[in-house]
């Protein structure tokens, strides 16, 4: 059985609301395309989660909960979100050559 958009918040399942999703991800400089590989989605899946048309199944809704999560995370105190993209690594300053 498929959830239906009326009774499938997400809300009962650890997700905050659709536009509440959305807003998370734009908080902190995401694209659609950057959630759906994080979670190995396609980005049409992630437009219809941030809408309410469908829900993540049980494999990736977890994985969704916790990036939305940091992403809550990361921008809580800060005006207009984060400046940091949670799920990756920080860039290390290159290596020198050696000789």
């Amino acid at each position: 059985m498929t959830p239906d958009v009326e009774t499938g918040s997400g809300s009962e399942r650890g997700l905050p609301p659709p536009k509440e999703r959305r807003r998370l991800r734009e908080s902190g400089e995401l694209t659609h395309e950057q959630v759906a590989t994080e979670l190995g989605v396609t980005p049409g899946t992630v437009r219809s989660w941030e809408t309410g048309r469908t829900e993540p199944g049980a494999r990736t809704r977890a994985a969704y909960a916790d990036l939305l999560d940091r992403l809550a995370r990361a921008g809580a105190g800060r005006p207009g979100g984060s400046t940091t993209r949670p799920g990756r690594a920080a860039k290390r300053a290159p290596k020198p050559p050696s000789t």
